[in-house]
């Protein structure tokens, strides 16, 4: 198979939909994200480490993890996202890191959200603890040899999965819409 039509082919299986755009992009709207205050004079250490422009090479240092990963802006740690209160998603590897540098590096940043004009950056910190803008991630990322102009997106967005969320949630079965209900009242069946 010609290179090109493999091309095409991932490039269509990966094209979100007109009606997924919108969706995310009035959401994304609402949610206006501010400037971390930790963003202006980032401290970012000089400690050898280099981020290879293959994002199929990034991997969680505790796990080995390949998706949901998180890349410290100070220290240059990649680690998975947190654990979902069913089971789900990371290890915890980016928060854990955090905690265990003295929460002096809050700034993390969702790897595979990077493109030229924005990414996910998350804010750690107790007063922020939230997604947030950096003004000068660009300059924060070519610091571990990260350049903006030559990534794609290959993760969704944090507004991307919450749309996804709230859109196949059934929120029926919480009101248990459709059932016949019987009421009951008495000692041990109210609460």
């Amino acid at each position: 198979v010609p290179e090109f039509v493999t091309a095409a082919v991932d490039a269509v299986v990966a094209h979100q939909g007109a009606g997924a755009r919108a969706d995310t992009s009035s959401w994304e709207a609402d949610q206006e994200l501010r400037v971390s205050k930790y963003a202006a004079g980032l401290a970012q250490l000089d400690n050898g480490v280099r981020i290879s422009p293959d994002a199929s090479t990034w991997r969680c240092a505790e796990s080995g993890m390949a998706e949901n990963l998180w890349l410290n802006l100070s220290t240059g740690h990649i680690g998975s996202g947190r654990r979902h209160w069913d089971g789900s998603g990371g290890t915890n590897g980016a928060l854990t890191h955090y905690e265990q540098t003295g929460r002096q590096y809050p700034l993390v940043v969702k790897l595979g959200t990077i493109t030229a004009h924005t990414a996910d950056v998350y804010s750690y910190a107790a007063d922020e603890d939230d997604l947030v803008r950096d003004p000068q991630l660009a300059e924060h990322l070519a610091h571990w040899g990260i350049e903006i102009m030559k990534l794609e997106k290959t993760a969704k967005s944090m507004a991307e999965l919450e749309v996804e969320l709230n859109a196949s949630h059934e929120f029926g079965r919480i009101t248990e819409a459709g059932a016949t209900l019987t009421p009951l009242a008495g000692p041990g069946l109210v609460g």
